[in-house]
């Protein structure tokens, strides 16, 4: 028995055009009835393909009077088998496993140009994202973002995972509400799952992995977004091992570090420097290599940044006798861990390493980081103190920021963490 074409969904009952739609040439083709005025309204692609500078339009234009001639001036009244049609090919990267999906999914982005419910009343994260998709690839996302904060769909999916708190949450779910963020206009998601990639690293930026243009948008964010946010965590993995660089130069110079004053206190340096670089090793944050030849290729630093952080606290408090103590690495240490950290927990209410959707609109060539001219040295002021959970505010040469400003404030972090030499000096109290 042959298969038999779906049948026609009817979006609009005085729709005076029908769409046919299809994700590939030779693709399975689903066939809606659409008003063309409001597809128009809506949507730039379709104003643009059924204005009378295409085919398209003048074809359409042709078949509307052509019907008044014979008669039908209430296009209502037409039968759907006299209405003209219009091919329309590829939707977008989207992610649907059958083409079924495909169907629905072009039926309710039809349905929301037309202001009309959803199929499902609280549309899944994923059908979102999909929607994302499809509106962007009809440049329509104006229209679509409206009708989703009209509709309180994304406050409503934050109100259910509130109730499912402590459930993690996949790469792929991260991805599809950042998109759904930028592209619907919601800046609680562009804020919280941008920093939540940069914090956690991504499985598409691993050394090797080569971009797949056939995966769903959201595993490649356009207008610049996928580079921001690899140049974002990279800066704050290089902001954290210049810390560890720091203290190897310290007890490497010379200088004298232990300020006790006795005569093992250069026993002392000897002593801590080795527990230093053997605890680093154990990390796995330093190798040592020689410099005859060297034909290592540079890493960088794979997996969660907190727990990076988290692990430079479990410095020992080494001493080389029970009259040295905090001498070590980890009365230095700790502090400067809690400046970098209370800018980055996913814990916390600071999120200016995230992207700030406003100032990303409207001052992107202010704010990103991909584009700024890297300051040449950032230094600070005294730690904050009280448990506050906010960097205080960095003094960076030749740039003194008004905390009480949004931009100043994300070009504030920016300018720390991009800043080519870290000062860590002015906050080693020791």
């Amino acid at each position: 028995m042959e298969a038999t074409d779906p049948p026609l969904l009817v979006i609009a009952t005085d729709g005076d055009l029908i769409l046919d739609v299809a994700q590939e040439e030779g693709s399975q083709q689903f066939t809606y009835r659409v008003r063309s005025r409001t597809l128009r309204a809506t949507s730039r692609y379709f104003d643009n393909l059924l204005s009378d500078r295409f085919s398209e339009g003048q074809q359409l234009a042709a078949a509307l009077a052509a019907l008044k001639v014979a008669g039908h001036l209430n296009i209502a009244d037409a039968p759907e088998d006299i209405l003209p049609h219009i091919a329309i090919v590829n939707v977008g990267r989207i992610a649907i496993s059958r083409s079924s999906n495909i169907q629905n999914l072009i039926a309710d982005f039809l349905r929301a140009i037309h202001n009309q419910d959803l199929a499902v009343p609280n549309p899944p994260v994923a059908n979102l994202a999909n929607l994302a998709v499809v509106a962007d690839r009809f440049d329509a996302v104006e229209s679509l973002a409206i009708y989703v904060q009209r509709r309180k769909y994304l406050q409503l999916t934050d109100a259910k995972s509130k109730t499912k708190a402590g459930t993690s949450v996949t790469e792929d779910r991260v991805r599809q509400k950042l998109l759904v963020g930028l592209l619907f206009d919601h800046p609680p998601w562009v804020t919280k799952y941008s920093k939540h990639l940069i914090m956690r690293d991504s499985s598409q930026w691993r050394p090797g992995v080569e971009l797949d243009h056939t995966k769903a948008l959201w595993w490649d964010f356009p207008n610049g977004i996928e580079d921001e946010l690899i140049q974002r965590r990279e800066y704050i993995l290089e902001t954290i091992n210049s810390l560890q660089s720091h203290f190897l130069k310290l007890y490497t110079s010379g200088e004298r570090q232990c300020k006790l004053g006795y005569d093992t206190s250069r026993e002392c340096d000897s002593y801590q420097l080795g527990e230093m670089v053997r605890f680093f090793i154990k990390l796995g944050t330093l190798r040592l290599q020689g410099t005859i030849y060297d034909n290592t290729e540079p890493t960088y630093y794979i997996g969660d940044i907190d727990r990076l952080l988290e692990s430079l606290r479990q410095c020992s408090e080494y001493q080389i006798d029970r009259n040295h103590t905090h001498c070590g690495l980890r009365t230095r240490i700790i502090p400067l861990v809690d400046l970098i950290q209370n800018q980055l927990s996913l814990e916390i209410c600071s999120l200016d390493v995230g992207i700030c959707s406003e100032c990303w609109k409207h001052r992107r060539a202010q704010c990103a980081w991909s584009l700024a001219k890297r300051p040449v040295i950032s230094t600070h002021s005294k730690l904050p103190t009280g448990g506050g959970r906010t960097l205080a505010a960095p003094f960076v040469k030749g740039h003194q920021r008004n905390p009480s400003s949004c931009l100043d404030r994300h070009i504030t972090v920016r300018d720390f963490f991009m800043a080519v030499d870290k000062n860590w000096t002015a906050r080693d109290a020791y």
